[in-house]
């Protein structure tokens, strides 16, 4: 897991290119983790953010995965 410490702004700079989570994080560290080729999850502390798709340059946020099970969508 490698840290990217967040704009003021909500950038973080991710294979030279900002990349926009979110201005609530701003100057505050997240962790990045490789899932996939293309696909790094995004931590901040223990709580999974979302993941990041190199391909397409996404953030998708974690509670609108489409990959996620049921008994996740379940306690919710």
């Amino acid at each position: 897991m490698c840290s990217r410490r967040v704009s003021p702004k909500g950038l973080i700079s991710l294979e030279g290119q900002p990349l926009f989570l979110s201005t609530s994080l701003g100057g505050w560290s997240v962790g990045l983790k490789p899932i996939a080729e293309d696909v790094m999850e995004v931590w901040f502390g223990r709580l999974l953010l979302g993941q990041v798709d190199l391909a397409t340059r996404n953030f998708i946020r974690a509670d609108i995965r489409p990959n996620k099970t049921a008994k996740e969508t379940e306690k919710v």
